[in-house]
């Protein structure tokens, strides 16, 4: 339980901070800027999210690889993944962020920006699009610092990120009243002094992981399709953002896409936290795969189970009966759409049961190698099922039945990794377990 709790908390940390990044920006655009402008930061959100995609795709293999060998005591293999992936990451991050520079104007028309926000989705991601690099490593390295067995000063890292953020939001936003432009400045400044702490605990070498100046390209192989999984499933962040934004605003208009973007910062908060449960055990799911210690990987995720599902229905509860405050802080006083966004907040927040569960088995299938089964798991979530439901509801029913099209997905999704899990994990699990005991 101790070890449990020693992982789970700080990962849970780590993922708040993660989620608050993006909710201060919301916070200080919405009360000191404009409700378009608002709107406009969670229309870029796909762009965020996709950048720390790329982290998790780098970053999950590298950590049940890692975890792997460090678990078999082969220190210097495990030195070798992380020094490889590390480096590629960074290659990789540079020309997509060069990319989406170079292609700025599509990305903002295929976003879905109207008039009432494409200037200022534009402003928004030319302040995020230099920092792009930075999302994705500060995550790479906050997951291996936890791996190496120090989750404390991942946590502390990513919190000193958060207050910085919060201090230059204010700064950028209020008294200099540079807008969108300065809430992206903020974050990206942010994520380089994540990366740069997380990168001093590594430089001074007090765990068993390190950079080291041999790399070998082969392990990618190895190491990114057991990052594919969790990769999609971040993406599904963006995508179900982007898909949401784009049907509400030919079903509810405009308005709708203000409701949208209250109710996605409060649920991304919900599904971070359930997020950081996952990841908190997933270095616990590999360490323990690689040293054969089948009971405890069981132990892990009973409780992780427990833990998200206590998570999940706690969030819904306060969603639908204690949103008011929570609305407040994005809407500002008067508003005409505070009403409505707390009804559309109680529909929507059923998923969070369902989301964490699903999250949770992703991430174990990952961790133990199950690399096809997790990718196959994340793209029946987003984008085959959400965009299945998302059609049949716009069609068919319309209106305020939208709010719902998440969590029919997502308990479509949970049903059929259920079943996957009992095939592709816990029989297997439990022939290891009878074999170890003969």
């Amino acid at each position: 339980m101790k070890r449990f709790f020693k992982y789970t908390i700080p990962s849970i940390i780590s993922m708040w901070v993660f989620a608050l990044y993006t909710m201060i920006d919301a916070f200080f655009v919405a009360n000191y800027v404009g409700e378009n402008e608002f709107s406009a930061i969670n229309i870029s959100m796909p762009v965020l999210t996709s950048f720390f995609a790329i982290g998790i795709l780098f970053s999950i293999g590298t950590q049940a690889r890692a975890g792997f060998y460090l678990g078999r005591g082969d220190d210097q293999r495990a030195k070798k993944i992380f020094t490889t992936s590390f480096i590629s990451l960074i290659i990789v991050g540079l020309l997509y962020s060069l990319l989406i520079f170079v292609f700025l104007g599509t990305t903002v028309h295929f976003l879905g920006a109207r008039e009432f926000t494409e200037s200022a989705v534009r402003t928004y991601l030319l302040a995020v699009l230099p920092f792009g690099v930075f999302f994705m490593s500060t995550y790479q390295l906050e997951v291996l610092t936890r791996l190496d067995g120090f989750p404390n000063i991942a946590a502390l890292s990513v919190l000193t990120a958060a207050v910085t953020n919060l201090i230059l939001d204010y700064v950028f936003i209020v008294p200099l009243g540079m807008g969108v432009l300065g809430a992206g400045l903020a974050t990206g400044i942010a994520q380089v002094v994540s990366t740069l702490l997380l990168l001093c605990h590594f430089a001074r070498k007090r765990g068993r992981l390190w950079l080291v100046r041999e790399i070998n390209p082969r392990e990618l192989k190895k190491v990114l399709p057991l990052g594919v999984g969790d990769a999609i499933s971040e993406v599904s962040i963006g995508y179900t953002v982007f898909l949401f934004n784009t049907t509400i605003y030919r079903v509810l208009g405009q308005e709708g896409i203000i409701v949208y973007t209250v109710i996605s910062y409060i649920s991304i908060f919900a599904q971070v936290t359930m997020t950081g449960v996952a990841q908190g055990l997933a270095p616990l799911f590999s360490y323990d795969y690689g040293r054969r210690e089948t009971k405890k990987i069981k132990q892990s995720f009973l409780g992780g189970f427990a833990f998200v599902l206590v998570i999940s229905l706690i969030f819904n509860i306060i969603a639908r009966y204690f949103s008011l405050p929570l609305v407040e802080i994005f809407l500002r006083e008067g508003s005409a759409l505070k009403l409505e966004t707390i009804k559309a907040l109680s529909k929507y927040s059923y998923a969070y049961v369902f989301l964490g569960c699903n999250i949770l088995m992703v991430t174990l299938f990952a961790s133990l190698g199950r690399g096809k089964i997790a990718m196959m798991t994340s793209l029946l979530r987003t984008p085959v099922l959400v965009t299945a439901v998302m059609f049949c509801f716009e069609h068919c029913l319309g209106g305020d039945s939208i709010w719902y099209v998440l969590t029919v997905s997502e308990g479509v999704t949970l049903a059929v990794a259920s079943v996957l899990m009992l095939f592709h994990v816990i029989r297997p699990l439990g022939r290891e377990m009878e074999a170890r005991i003969r």
